[in-house]
């Protein structure tokens, strides 16, 4: 074989490098993974198997991640399904297209969404803490923002509805 054969025949067969997942956090869904997707389609977007367990008696809805170290802390819901949301629960880069990442400030979320933003008391922790929720359409796709008692994002939910959805699938 010749050298030069030789080296592509070894480019080919060298792995490919890992993903990074760099991609904005919208209601439609987070890169390839899009809302409304089952699970093998998000495992397939996502080059990783998907594990969780089923979060109601019926199995309806199923709540699954990744062992994939750069997806840490990001969550698939499935109701009946089909992807509703996908969550991210730790910081670790992933952001809106305004910005908005675990980490940011309360202030920061409404500076980037502005009188659209929806606040509401956290049903566990007291005031300051606050879901600011920005509908895309109403009721229908946007993304939810989760802080603490330090106003600070811990949690944010994108997809449809059920980001509203607060204990599990209730």
């Amino acid at each position: 074989m010749k050298p030069g054969l030789a080296a592509m025949a070894l480019l080919a067969t060298a792995a490919a490098p890992a993903p990074t997942y760099d991609w904005k956090l919208t209601p439609a869904g987070w890169g390839p993974v899009r809302i409304g997707m089952t699970r093998d389609q998000v495992g397939k977007a996502l080059k990783t198997e998907l594990h969780g367990e089923p979060l109601d008696d019926e199995s309806s809805c199923i709540e699954l991640f990744s062992d994939a170290e750069p997806l840490s802390g990001v969550y698939f819901m499935f109701l009946d399904g089909k992807l509703s949301r996908v969550t991210v629960a730790k910081p670790n880069g992933i952001a809106t297209p305004r910005g908005i990442r675990v980490g940011s400030s309360a202030d920061e979320v409404r500076a980037a969404y502005g009188e659209k933003l929806k606040a509401e008391p956290n049903h566990y922790l007291d005031l300051p803490a606050e879901y600011l929720t920005f509908w895309l359409k109403p009721d229908e796709s946007g993304v939810r923002f989760e802080t603490d008692a330090r106003r600070t994002v811990e949690t944010i939910h994108a997809g449809n509805d059920s980001i509203q959805l607060i204990e599990g699938c209730a």
